[in-house]
């Protein structure tokens, strides 16, 4: 049998870009309200084992683009059930991100990229618990993300500073069968699709 052939991230990203553009609106709809879903019963399960409220465990999400899982429906639970939802601030490429309070009331500012953010004025927090945006994952926790380095810098520096568990969201066709990781490439604790969540043992 001839062995698969080994994608660079450059083709990777292409061959998932597809992937990810051929989903429906329809599909689209009821994948991210399945995700949602599912992500509210796993922060149950989370709360369950590290302790603590709703109230003090900040989650950090991000305001998705149109070609993205729409991460809306789990914004509004998280607030429904008293999580702090968190949205990113970008500075520099390949820095770490800042994460500010993210409410309904508030206006998102136009940011680089296309990417929407919270203003200066919304109050900073920690993310306890974060969900990254990722172009694709496979079975090892391998995240591929945009190239940007941020999202790297940004679980390198909560993972030396304290327990951050982080997870992806996305539809199923974006799992690969290996994302290639270079030195810095961090790799996911958990992913959530609308078909399944994936655990993985990041101690590896």
């Amino acid at each position: 049998m001839t062995p698969p052939v080994q994608l660079d991230k450059t083709a990777l990203r292409a061959q998932l870009l597809t992937a990810r553009n051929g989903v429906s609106r329809s599909q689209a709809a009821r994948a991210a309200q399945a995700v949602a879903e599912r992500a509210g019963s796993f922060l149950d399960v989370l709360l369950a084992s590290i302790g603590g409220s709703p109230e003090s465990t900040p989650v950090a999400l991000y305001a998705s683009l149109p070609v993205e899982l729409d991460c809306a429906p789990l914004l509004n639970i998280l607030r429904e059930r008293g999580f702090p939802p968190l949205l990113p601030v970008a500075r520099e490429k390949a820095t770490p991100l800042i994460f500010r309070l993210w409410r309904p009331e508030d206006p998102l500012i136009s940011a680089r990229y296309g990417l929407r953010e919270p203003s200066p004025s919304a109050p900073e927090f920690i993310p306890k618990i974060l969900f990254a945006p990722l172009l694709g994952f496979d079975a090892n926790g391998g995240r591929l993300g945009f190239g940007g380095g941020y999202y790297d810098a940004t679980l390198a520096k909560l993972r030396r500073e304290g327990r951050v568990l982080a997870g992806g969201l996305c539809y199923s066709c974006q799992q690969a069968e290996n994302i290639p990781l270079e030195k810095h490439d961090e790799k996911l604790d958990f992913v959530i699709t609308e078909e399944a969540l994936f655990r993985f043992d990041t101690e590896k």
